[in-house]
């Protein structure tokens, strides 16, 4: 009764409540405003401030609230934006599947079910009967009697490790486009997801059924993207070769126009499309599904995507024909050379290259010692001695020791005033007559400290300043550019190589005047020795704390791009998908 009459007895102050906490809720939303403000007047590049906004906008309008308690910060903000724009990003990637499957052609295929199989492959004979009969001779030029545009899709961009999980194809004439899907997987979080017991095709089937044809040499096939070398060793994975891969739409782009923009698929058909029929906006994979593999979402959404691929790769591929064979003689360039380097490349690069360990070794054993003598030669040479480095630290940290200057200057005058203010203080207490106390103890001692400080302090002059270099580096760029272009006043010509810069020591602008400058070659010589083992001969052998670029097979595969270069010349690099561990004993 008595906790009853008390309940009774208390006013009812609920609207006062209320009041208070809708008083302080306003509070932290002006805290917050002001938070906002702070980290706004921050230093924020582009990208920072683009999500900062965004995460403001979103915080205001209640879209997204703080991730952590405490003072908002930099960090904390364009986190924010980030989580606010990915979740934007996914919401219209979802808006564009839907209306991409909405919009589904009705010669668009997507077989399920192994028993379509034969009939499919009856479409494909069918239509390479029609080509030979109504462009007959149309692709001898490329010794081939048809052509289809094909492409896979995988499960990663590894060409050596990943596989293929669905096969999409172009037939021109018969105007169908067919998706095989046979590898994709359930289990993963993203919207329109492949289910557990969705239907799909059996891999083996599939890959009976169009191996053959991919296969046959005369059967003309043709791929994007640089696509034809990924494609052709997806195919190895998957246990069969593809023959008669004659036509690389991207290689053909580069050798018509070496000058684009971009040589993507989308888009050179979203530039070039007009002049085949294609106007509406094309989709990128990353448009569609982001950064991930395919695998992961339903056969539908992937084969419309698929299909799309190679519909406007065959229509890119046959503008690029007609436009060729009626340009000079690419054409001819084509058909003799590049219609083959993607087999040629795909069989270089799987075969790889046998490497000679032993003098591996030999060599290395031989070069080291050989660097340490052209390196003390650079030092001998050019007399690289305590004054040469005093000197270079003089003029490297020229704005170093100026701050240095100005810094000193300003300590010596605090500590000049504090000596001032002690002595008028020990003055007014001797004045009157305290020197006995502890305060005058204690104001003597400091002026002798700080008189102490002030005799100890160095001159702001420059011969004072710290010197911050002790040791010449043949690898340190701003040491190199000092003995160059200070010590040997060699005119700079880093224009005839960027003209965006100045005084440069990068490889290319030291191989220019390694050529032109006789007083530069103990530095060539320890350049060619560095490059041959840093190069060719450590990074074979894993060696000097390098990572190795020979495979598990104790060979090294290379990565091969026909106009990979400025000057339209083949580049190599290292295959580096996996990180194998070398066999020393090979």
């Amino acid at each position: 009764m008595k906790l009853t009459l008390n309940l009774q007895q208390q006013p009812d102050d609920s609207g006062e409540r209320v009041a208070e906490a809708a008083k302080r809720k306003k509070a932290v939303t002006e805290t917050i405003e002001e938070a906002f403000d702070r980290v706004g007047a921050l230093k924020l590049n582009d990208k920072e401030r683009r999500l900062f906004e965004l995460a403001r906008k979103a915080y205001a309008s209640g879209t997204i609230g703080r991730l952590s308690d405490g003072k908002l910060t930099k960090g904390e903000a364009v986190e924010m934006g980030r989580r606010v724009e990915e979740k934007q990003a996914d919401s219209l990637r979802q808006q564009r599947i839907r209306d991409t499957l909405a919009s589904k052609p009705d010669n668009y295929f997507i077989l399920t079910n192994d028993a379509e199989l034969p009939k499919f492959i009856a479409r494909v004979r069918e239509e390479t009967e029609l080509q030979r009969k109504e462009w007959r001779d149309r692709f001898e030029m490329l010794d081939v009697d048809t052509m289809t545009a094909g492409d896979f899709e995988g499960t990663g961009i590894d060409s050596y490790i990943d596989l293929s999980i669905g096969f999409s194809i172009w037939l021109p004439l018969l105007g169908e486009g067919y998706y095989l899907p046979y590898g994709h997987v359930d289990s993963f979080d993203v919207p329109y997801a492949f289910q557990a017991g969705d239907p799909q095709l059996t891999r083996s089937k599939v890959i009976e059924t169009i191996a053959p044809y991919l296969s046959h040499p005369k059967h003309g096939k043709t791929f994007h993207m640089g696509a034809a070398r990924y494609d052709l060793h997806i195919a190895y994975n998957d246990g069969y070769q593809i023959r008669g891969c004659v036509w690389d739409t991207l290689d053909a782009m580069h050798l018509m126009n070496e000058h684009e923009e971009a040589y993507g698929l989308k888009p050179l058909v979203q530039k070039y499309g007009k002049h085949f029929g294609i106007t509406n906006f094309v989709y990128t994979f990353e448009d569609l599904f982001g950064n991930r593999s395919p695998a992961p979402f339903n056969t539908e959404i992937v084969g419309i995507y698929a299909i799309n691929d190679v519909k406007y790769g065959w229509h890119l591929f046959e503008w690029q024909f007609e436009v060729m064979k009626k340009t000079g003689r690419l054409m001819e360039c084509y058909a003799k050379v590049d219609k083959d380097l993607p087999e040629t490349d795909v069989f270089l690069e799987r075969c790889g290259f046998r490497l000679n360990f032993d003098l591996l070794r030999q060599l290395e054993a031989e070069f080291e010692p050989k660097i340490e003598a052209a390196k003390q030669r650079v030092l001998d040479t050019y007399e690289i001695d305590s004054e040469f480095i005093r000197k270079m630290d003089r003029t490297i940290n020229a704005n170093k020791i100026r701050k240095w200057i100005a810094q000193q200057e300003k300590r010596i005058k605090t500590t000049k005033d504090k000596i001032e203010k002690k002595r008028a203080k020990v003055a007014e207490l001797e004045a009157n007559n305290k020197t006995h106390t502890k305060a005058y103890e204690n104001e003597v001692e400091l002026l002798r400290k700080y008189k102490r400080e002030l005799s100890e302090m160095p001159a702001p002059i420059e011969e004072n300043a710290p010197q911050e270099i002790t040791e010449f580096s043949i690898t340190n760029g701003n040491h190199l550019a000092y003995l160059i272009y200070d010590y040997l006043g060699i005119e700079d010509k880093t224009y005839k190589i960027d003209r965006n810069k100045k005084r440069s020591t990068a490889a290319d602008v030291l191989e220019m005047y390694y050529a032109d400058e006789p007083s530069l070659e103990p530095l060539a010589t320890v350049a060619e020795y560095t490059k041959l083992l840093t190069t060719y001969i450590r990074p074979m052998l894993g060696s000097n704390d390098v990572q190795s670029v020979v495979e598990i097979d104790g060979r090294l595969h290379s990565n091969f791009k026909a106009g990979g270069t400025a000057t339209g010349r083949y580049s190599s690099s290292s295959y580096n998908g996996r990180n194998p561990e070398v066999v020393t004993w090979l």
